[in-house]
């Protein structure tokens, strides 16, 4: 940095004025910067001009002024005298949305779909017990009468 720059440093007030001087020196453009940065024009203009869109909270401000500066290659300890000035802003305030969704009746809906559910869990459990019960009865009584026969033949052939 050369003498003439410095003075020209401290001669400037506010952070769009330094980003803007420094962008110049450099030959580019509002629009190139924007390309750059992947940002909207108006918003590169804002932060020139030192008007800052209540709507931006200041993490977003703070990173675009960040990336801007680097881009424009502006010093690490000037850029955290820059920050510094906009860490004062505070982040809108969010007021709590009211809800206006029929939160009773979709809890009413979801306990009777779930109770329903569970019914259907233990209705077929309980058929398949039922199978199982029977399907066991059925192979004992088959194993008793293959039993039978066997001894009957074994009777008659005696």
């Amino acid at each position: 940095m050369n003498t003439e720059e410095t003075q020209n440093t401290s001669n400037i007030n506010s952070t769009g004025e330094r980003l803007r001087d420094a962008r110049e020196n450099l030959g580019l453009t509002q629009k190139n910067i924007a390309d750059r940065l992947c940002l909207k024009i108006s918003v590169i203009r804002d932060i020139e001009e030192d008007n800052v869109p209540t709507s931006l909270a200041s993490t977003f401000l703070r990173g675009y002024i960040r990336s801007y500066a680097r881009l424009v290659r502006i010093p690490e300890e000037e850029l955290r005298s820059m920050l510094a000035q906009h860490t004062q802003i505070k982040d809108p305030q969010v007021a709590v949305m009211k809800s206006y969704s029929l939160g009773k009746n979709k809890k009413k809906k979801d306990s009777l779909l779930v109770a329903f559910t569970w019914f259907i869990l233990l209705f077929l459990i309980s058929l398949t017990v039922i199978w199982w019960w029977q399907s066991s009865i059925t192979d004992q009584n088959h194993v008793a009468f293959v039993t039978n026969q066997h001894a009957a033949v074994k009777i008659n052939t005696n």
